[in-house]
C-alpha cells in the first residue's frame, strides 16, 4: 500500500462541531451526534498525544525517517472543582424577553419561521377541554416536552411522535398548554436529508380533534445576553443557570454535567468563543490564552431543572460564557 498508494488518517486530530451543528444519523431511529469530533483521533481535541499516535509513529518509522518534533505550546489540563449555582431563572419567566411570538392557526415548523437550529415553543389555551386524554403531534421532530399549566406532563422523542400518546391530565377550561420542541441535530446523509422539518410541521391533535390557534416562540438561543436572572424560577421546568468561578492559573478544562439531562454532551463552543472574543475557527492551540480573573457561565437545561452544582472536569455541555 505504501509503494502503490497513500494513507488517509481520519481523523488525525479531533475537533468540535460548533453550536447546535452536531448533526445526526438516521437508520431505524434518530441517533444525534455529540458535538465532539474526536472520533478516536490520533491527537485529541486539545492537542494531546495518544497511544495511537505513538503506535502510528512506530509503524511508519519502519518505512520512512521521522524527524523529532517539539511542541511549541505546553498544554496544561486542570480541574477547577465543583461550581455552586449562583443564579437561576425559568424559561417561562423570560420567554417574552428571548423571543417575539408569531401567531398561526396551525403550528409552523422552524424552517417556515426562518429558524434553523435550537428550540421552538408552541403556546395555546385549552378553552373547550377539561381533561387531556389523548395527544398526537403530526410531523413533529425531534423531541417534545409538553406542559399543561406550566407542569410537565409528557416527553416524546423521535418514533414516539409517530403515535398517539395516552394521558390523564385534569384542568379547568382555559388552561395553558406549552409544547417545547427541540431540534436534536440535522441528519448528515441518506434519504432523510429531504425530511428535515423541525418543530411541528402540521397539526396538534388533542382528544381526537385538531387544536387550532397557536403562539410560536422561536428559540435559537443566540441572544443569551437577554437572560434576566432577577425573574422567577421553578423546579422541574426548563431554565437557565449561572455559575461563577475564579481562575488563578488558566488551563484547559471540561465541564461535567452528569445528571443534567440527556442533552448533557452538547457543547456550544461557538457562543463560548464568541463571548470570550476568541475565534472558534482556529485550533485552540493557535489561540493565545487571555488572562482573566473571573469567569461567569450561563447554562440552559431543557429537561431537568434542579441542578445545584457542577464539576468542571468531565463531559462538556453547551454553554454561554462572559469573561470579566
Amino acid at each position: 500500500m505504501l509503494r502503490l498508494g497513500h494513507v488517509n488518517i481520519y481523523m488525525f486530530e479531533g475537533g468540535t462541531n460548533f453550536g447546535f451543528m452536531n448533526g445526526s444519523n438516521y437508520y431505524d431511529a434518530l441517533t444525534p451526534d455529540v458535538t465532539s469530533y474526536d472520533y478516536d483521533a490520533v491527537l485529541t481535541e486539545d492537542g494531546q498525544l495518544t497511544e495511537k499516535y505513538r503506535r502510528y509513529r512506530e509503524v511508519i518509522s519502519h518505512y520512512r525517517e521521522i524527524p523529532q518534533v517539539e511542541f511549541t505550546t505546553k498544554i496544561t489540563r486542570r480541574a477547577y472543582g465543583t461550581l455552586p449555582v449562583q443564579e437561576k431563572v425559568s424559561l417561562f419567566s423570560i420567554l417574552e424577553d428571548l423571543s417575539t411570538p408569531t401567531e398561526s392557526v396551525w403550528p409552523q415548523s422552524m424552517e417556515q419561521l426562518g429558524q434553523s437550529y435550537g428550540y421552538i415553543l408552541y403556546h395555546s389555551t385549552l378553552d373547550t377541554e377539561e381533561r387531556l386524554e389523548k395527544l398526537r403531534l403530526w410531523k413533529a421532530n425531534d423531541r417534545a416536552n409538553i406542559f399543561v399549566e406550566r407542569k410537565p406532563v409528557a416527553t416524546l422523542y423521535d418514533r414516539e411522535l409517530l403515535e398517539e400518546k395516552a394521558l390523564s391530565v385534569d384542568f379547568a377550561p382555559g388552561a395553558e398548554i406549552d409544547i417545547l420542541m427541540e431540534n436534536m441535530g440535522r441528519v448528515n446523509f441518506g434519504p432523510r436529508l429531504e425530511e428535515q422539518r423541525k418543530g411541528i410541521a402540521q397539526f396538534v391533535q388533542i382528544n381526537g380533534h385538531i387544536h387550532c390557534h397557536w403562539k410560536q416562540y422561536p428559540l435559537p438561543l443566540d441572544n443569551m445576553d437577554k437572560v434576566d436572572f432577577s425573574k422567577g424560577w421553578q423546579s422541574g421546568l426548563p431554565g437557565f443557570y449561572r455559575f461563577t468561578f475564579e481562575v488563578d492559573e488558566p488551563a484547559d478544562t471540561l465541564l461535567d454535567f452528569t445528571g443534567s439531562g440527556r442533552r448533557g454532551t452538547v457543547y456550544g463552543i461557538y457562543t463560548f468563543c464568541q463571548w470570550m472574543g476568541v475565534s472558534p475557527w482556529h485550533f485552540f492551540a493557535d489561540v493565545p490564552i487571555r488572562p482573566k480573573e473571573e469567569l461567569a457561565v450561563t447554562l440552559w437545561l431543557s429537561l431537568r431543572a434542579g441542578t445545584s452544582s457542577m464539576p468542571s472536569d468531565g463531559a462538556p455541555f453547551w454553554i454561554s460564557v462572559t469573561w470579566f
